[in-house]
């Protein structure tokens, strides 16, 4: 296959500071890219250490999703762990920690980021 990753995802956002700093603060992500775009907006793209998949901050009014949508899938290890340290950061989680309906050795949660975008966390049983 000549495809090797995902290089970018674009997510919609109101405040593009307040954005930032809930993906580098409190999910952990790394700042890939901020640069001037025009007059209000910046290019702002963030990756997730350690990988080369980066999501990039779209304005609200050129890409939504509704509640019941995610728009974003992240990986973990440990979503009760993940969970627990998110909740204590003062992450509101729309779904608590479970196993998929179709999978009872994976688990997920789904929480909301700062611009009110849900995001799904998974994790899959290790391999071996």
């Amino acid at each position: 296959m000549a495809f090797t990753g995902i290089f970018l995802l674009p997510l919609p956002v109101d405040d593009q500071d307040r954005a930032l700093a809930f993906y580098r603060d409190t999910i952990g992500m790394e700042v890939a890219l901020d640069a001037e775009l025009d007059d209000d907006w910046r290019m702002i793209m963030m990756q997730l250490p350690g990988t080369r998949t980066k999501i990039q901050f779209a304005r609200r009014h050129e890409l939504s999703f509704s509640e019941e949508v995610p728009a974003l899938y992240l990986e973990c290890e440990d979503v009760d762990a993940e969970a627990a340290r998110l909740k204590s950061e003062g992450v509101r989680f729309v779904s608590n920690p479970t196993e998929l309906p179709w999978s009872d050795t994976e688990r997920f949660a789904m929480f909301l980021d700062s611009e009110r975008n849900t995001v799904v966390m998974h994790a899959a049983p290790p391999k071996g």
